[in-house]
């Protein structure tokens, strides 16, 4: 069974607080109390289910201690007890990580009970959500993607690494410098009207083009709209990819296509009219013996052949560039 620590230097608040946590099911067993959350290293976190720490706007350091507990038990829940009238020091607790906070001498055990079950629930749902957001940012950053959404007032909201690599090397500043003015105008409103678009319920691709080092690189991005839980747009996501190599490929089929096309345009009009002019010649010819007469029959017979070879020829560039 897990056990509690309890942080707590005040002796007589220990002791009231240990006998409403004795009627919960905690027996003193199964509470280690210190005085100092620094003297709770030892402690290992895994046997540990909640955290008990009184507080005190009395006590200068006291929003240390709660930051090095924190420290020490990230994924354990942090209930603050506090004086009466030290609400101030409640909230802070709160806005530091602490789960809940309690106010000394203004609670029975059905309260402490009930606190300590929202925190260790409540500190369950954080810690899943923790391990889904740092499990997903591992996907998004295992790409060279570039994966990005922004608001309606055209400001990031997230991004991945390669996104902000990508814009480093156009600005050469990190996320935290980087601003607007720092692309030229008519790039930013040509980003701005695709970012309308998809404002404006849009769902489309581009494909953008940009030249490095005099080498030119293409980009297909994808835009799509953000909805929240009423279907309101609010923002748009974005991703793009680099598909340079299938661009270049494809250039390389439309060059070999169009030496096809040509091969095809000589062979159907240079070569087959000499061609046909032989053909038509030997028509003409009036052999005067049987020796010429068989040269010509074999003259018109490979004239015929070639002929042949030409129209298969010119069918199959047809059929490759069609």
């Amino acid at each position: 069974m897990k056990r509690l620590l309890f942080i707590e230097s005040d002796d007589y608040a220990f002791r009231s607080i240990s006998s409403l946590l004795e009627d919960i099911g905690y027996s003193q067993d199964r509470i280690n109390r210190y005085d100092k959350a620094g003297k709770s290293t030892a402690i290992n976190a895994e046997e540990i289910e909640i955290v008990l720490i009184g507080l005190s706007s009395q006590d200068p350091s006291c929003m240390d201690s709660l930051q090095e507990l924190l420290n020490l038990f990230p994924r354990i829940p942090v209930i603050v007890l506090i004086n009466t009238a030290e609400t101030d020091l409640a909230i802070k607790s709160i806005q530091e990580g602490a789960q809940d906070y309690l106010v000394k001498g203004d609670f029975d055990q059905r309260i402490l009970k009930k606190a300590i079950q929202t925190a260790i629930e409540q500190k369950k749902r954080l810690n899943r959500l923790f391990i889904e957001k740092r499990d997903f940012k591992a996907i998004i950053n295992n790409t060279k993607d570039l994966m990005w959404s922004i608001d309606k007032e055209y400001k990031i909201i997230s991004a991945n690494d390669a996104f902000w690599e990508y814009i480093y090397l156009m600005t050469n500043k990190r996320p935290d410098e980087v601003h607007k003015e720092d692309f030229e105008k008519e790039l930013l409103d040509t980003w701005i009207n695709y970012f309308k678009r998809a404002f404006n319920d849009e769902v489309f691709k581009i494909i953008w083009k940009d030249t490095n080092n005099g080498r030119d690189t293409y980009r297909e991005v994808s835009f799509n709209p953000i909805y929240n839980k009423r279907k309101i747009i609010i923002g748009a996501s974005c991703f793009s990819r680099d598909i340079t190599e299938q661009i270049i490929y494809l250039k390389m089929i439309e060059t070999q296509n169009d030496k096809l096309s040509k091969i095809a345009w000589v062979q159907s009009h240079e070569v087959r009219g000499p061609l046909a002019t032989i053909l038509g010649l030997t028509e003409l010819l009036k052999p005067e013996d049987s020796y010429n007469a068989e040269i010509l029959t074999h003259l018109k017979v490979a004239a015929n052949n070639l002929d042949d070879v030409i129209k298969r020829i010119t069918s199959y560039t047809h059929t490759v560039t069609d």
